[in-house]
């Protein structure tokens, strides 16, 4: 009896994983292009919209650079505020020589301040943690 059910969870396990890439294969076609993708043949997305994120490399008065997954993207885009401590999120319409107009930007100030904030409390969670407990063989033991 424990076989066959175990059996039938591993079919129905199989069969999900089928369609939910089935489901990725036959979807692709409406995703968003990648960087890579997009940078090894800008004629083939011209004209496509999409979304990329990243920080910022540097900013003129009309363009500016962004790094999204370790390559440059140039956007056109006037007058942008850089980030402060963060990055910047764009949906761009993309062109054939390789760069991309902005259509919408949106700055992320500070966003990687709730890493170090994360870092911090993690360090206070283990001395509260340890102040009330120890270890003991298999087993934790409150402090009293």
């Amino acid at each position: 009896m424990k076989k066959n059910v175990a059996i039938t969870a591993y079919i129905v396990l199989i069969m999900v994983f089928v369609l939910l890439s089935a489901d990725f294969y036959l979807s692709k076609n409406y995703y968003d292009s990648s960087i890579d993708a997009f940078l090894s043949n800008p004629p083939k997305y011209e004209g496509k919209n999409s979304k990329f994120a990243g920080p910022v490399i540097n900013v003129s008065s009309d363009n500016f650079y962004m790094k999204v997954n370790q390559r440059p993207l140039k956007v056109y885009y006037p007058n942008l505020e850089k980030p402060k401590f963060g990055q910047v999120y764009v949906w761009v319409k993309l062109n054939a020589d390789g760069t991309a107009q902005a259509l919408n930007v949106h700055n992320f100030s500070y966003n990687y301040a709730k890493y170090f904030l994360s870092f911090f409390a993690f360090i206070l969670f283990l001395f509260i943690f340890f102040k009330e407990w120890k270890f003991k063989p298999w087993r934790l033991v409150g402090n009293a």
